[in-house]
């Protein structure tokens, strides 16, 4: 009888390994699939055999692998590809716990080990709210970042072929990791998740509006103009073609400040007539841009580089540019467990030069200093 129990529970064993073994091979191969559809695989990767042979090697990683091993191992496929459009997460599940892991690590000692890094080295002492964590090397292709409280990995932070950084991050209510694409240290921000290097009040950031756009004089030879979103939905097009009406011809000052801090990006179909409006502007223009101007923003501001009446300041932009999607369109992989956010659109090779970079402005400012529009400000008194 004990003979029979146990050859039934190894068979059981046995069944869920191969369910497990199965699942994974086959989420494995729908993103595959999904990912040599897209046209930035097709212009980066398309017959590259080390990224078959990266196929070959996660194929063998993902055997009997638990849910959390697959989904690293998955996200290996995505991090060759230099576009930052891209989206892979756990499925949202509200009865799913975080994947907290301690690592066993000397606290006291790693804090004083990054208390010493430059402000400009990526590891080093972060801040989120009153927490504390540090960022250090793991190995020369990883990072990690984990609580400084207790040793909890919250990041696991990867070099990409393409000299950027990815991130999965842990720890999500009902999402418990997601890739980040494009993670970065900008001015002490660490571009794409909460984390900062300083609790110092920041400029650079634009507080959110309830509005997408906005125009006001701010003295007699300077104008404001916040542009926010170029979202192409049905809504924000109509808002934003209510909103030209009112300015369209009536922008005669000398000098304009136009505020591109934290637009979210969207489409041509928003933005082209404010880009012909600032084409056919007869005074100076000084386009303010930081590292959460995105997308179709950094696509108007790599279009208006070069043109002799238009400044650009503030910090580099994200540098999440070219491709893109159309139709916004998710991928349920096969066992549900996880979603991936494909790309559709083609790739520009200008744009392309600074996708994972971003774009550099013409003139620096400090986001610690004083507020960018004073800051701002300042720079045009200077202005010949």
């Amino acid at each position: 009888m004990k003979t029979s129990i146990c050859t039934l529970l190894i068979s059981l064993l046995g069944l869920v390994a191969f369910a497990q073994q199965d699942q994974n091979q086959t989420d494995l191969d729908a993103l595959y699939q999904a990912i040599q559809k897209m046209p930035s695989y097709k212009k980066l990767l398309k017959g590259d055999a080390s990224y078959q042979r990266l196929y070959e090697e996660v194929k063998e990683k993902v055997k009997n692998a638990d849910e959390k091993t697959t989904f690293k191992q998955l996200s290996r496929l995505i991090y060759p590809i230099n576009d930052n459009h891209l989206g892979f997460y756990r499925t949202p599940d509200s009865t799913l716990k975080a994947a907290y892991v301690t690592l066993p690590i000397n606290i006291d000692s790693l804090r004083k080990q990054l208390a010493q890094k430059d402000k400009n080295e990526l590891e080093g002492i972060y801040y989120m709210g009153d927490y504390e964590f540090g960022l250090y090397t793991a190995d020369q292709q990883h990072y990690k970042l984990v609580l400084l409280k207790n040793g909890i990995l919250m990041s696991e932070i990867i070099k990409t072929p393409y000299g950027g950084y990815d991130c999965v991050q842990y720890g999500g209510r009902n999402v418990p990791y997601q890739l980040i694409k494009n993670v970065r240290l900008i001015n002490g921000v660490l571009i794409g998740t909460p984390f900062v290097k300083s609790k110092e009040k920041r400029f650079s950031t634009l507080a959110k509006s309830a509005e997408n756009f906005e125009y006001r004089p701010i003295n007699d030879e300077t104008g404001y103009l916040r542009l926010s979103s170029f979202n192409a939905d049905n809504a924000n097009i109509k808002k934003s073609e209510e909103f030209y009406k009112t300015i369209d011809g009536r922008l005669a000052s000398k000098y304009l400040i136009v505020d591109l801090r934290n637009n979210t990006g969207g489409a041509y179909k928003t933005s082209q007539k404010f880009i012909n409006l600032f084409k056919k502007y007869k005074g100076k223009i000084f386009i303010l841009q930081n590292a959460q101007t995105v997308s179709n923003a950094e696509q108007v501001i790599i279009g208006l580089k070069g043109q002799k009446n238009i400044v650009t300041l503030g910090e580099q932009s994200k540098g999440m540019i070219t491709f893109g999607s159309n139709y916004g369109k998710i991928i349920l992989l096969p066992s549900g467990r996880f979603t991936f956010y494909p790309t559709d659109m083609e790739g520009i090779d200008k744009e392309l030069a600074y996708e994972s970079r971003g774009v550099n402005p013409d003139v620096l400012l400090d986001p610690y200093k004083s507020d960018w529009i004073e800051q701002t400000l300042e720079y045009i008194k200077k202005t010949p």
